[in-house]
């Protein structure tokens, strides 16, 4: 049933990218950070663009990127998916436009995205300032952000899943542990978790549950503060950072999340990757949404008719 649903997407994403990258390229706006979710996005682009006749010709995070960079107009530009495009992550956002605005004769994928705006004016902004690149995709990873886009965006406008998607299972089992421990509740820490929710409510397995975000974000991780400090954004040695992150960092992160996850008999998750890496190594579980419905979205465009997957809404406590 997983197998079968990974599958499914991967081959949309292929049908959907493949068209835009016909020239060697470059990867902006990598997660340097913290969040295993983003780095299995990451990790899914890297898979994807394996598989096209083109090379990387440079990657780089917000903190790496150098400001004087100049791309040959041939060379396409890339630019990381996830959940932070909109205003409430604004540093990623302000990134993008800034590229948009800069290289406005190359052509600009930028990997699906969730979209969420706090202020209709910003949005407003925002789609006038990319309506004057006329080589602009924008990939969008659930049905909300992709009406929101289509009304207010006058770019090329694609709904398609989760880059993570592209990742092999069969490269994650390497870092498989036995489910020696009962459940975790995967709940995010950060400003998307939804407030006023009694998550607990809705777990009725009898055993000892475990509350936790990601491992590299719980406090007192020393190993994970020691690994994210060559690239961390006050770190002397940006120079070294790109290699380190895409040679070091990323595996890292990725061994960290499989052998998290793969190690509970039962998974409850309000994080998006919680819920795709749990679909990526077969194992079921239960979805909840975010603090603006973009799991909720996302579960209903891609992954409802998938047996093992159960989402629920979450009662007001």
């Amino acid at each position: 049933m997983f197998q079968q649903k990974i599958t499914e997407l991967k081959n949309k994403i292929t049908e959907g990218i493949t068209p835009l990258v016909s020239s060697d390229y470059v990867l902006l706006n990598l997660p340097y950070y913290a969040n295993i979710g983003d780095i299995l996005i990451w990790e899914g682009e890297e898979s994807f663009l394996s598989s096209l006749p083109y090379k990387c010709l440079y990657r780089s995070s917000i903190n790496t990127y150098k400001r004087k960079n100049y791309f040959s107009p041939a060379t396409t530009i890339l630019m990381q998916g996830g959940g932070n495009f909109g205003d409430l992550w604004e540093g990623h956002q302000k990134f993008r436009l800034e590229i948009i605005t800069q290289y406005l004769d190359n052509p600009i994928v930028i990997f699906p995205v969730s979209v969420h705006y706090l202020d209709k004016s910003r949005m407003l902004k925002d789609a006038q300032l990319m309506a004057q690149h006329k080589n602009l995709t924008i990939c969008v990873r659930d049905k909300g952000s992709y009406d929101l886009l289509r009304q207010y965006f006058s770019n090329n406008i694609l709904l398609l899943p989760d880059m993570a998607f592209w990742i092999d299972p069969a490269s994650l089992k390497q870092y498989m542990r036995p489910s020696s421990k009962e459940i975790l509740l995967l709940k995010r820490t950060d400003k998307e978790l939804s407030v006023g929710y009694d998550y607990k409510q809705q777990i009725t397995d009898l055993g000892k549950i475990d509350v936790l975000d990601w491992p590299t974000k719980q406090k007192g991780n020393i190993i994970h503060k020691i690994i994210n400090r060559p690239i961390h954004r006050k770190s002397p040695f940006k120079s070294f950072a790109d290699y380190y992150a895409y040679n070091v960092y990323r595996p890292y992160l990725i061994k960290q999340g499989v052998q998290f996850l793969s190690s509970y008999r039962d998974i409850y998750t309000t994080r998006l990757h919680g819920a795709i890496l749990s679909t990526l190594l077969h194992k079921p579980y239960t979805f909840f949404d975010n603090s603006y419905g973009k799991n909720k979205s996302f579960f209903d465009a891609w992954l409802s008719n998938v047996e093992g997957i159960r989402f629920v809404e979450g009662d007001k406590g």
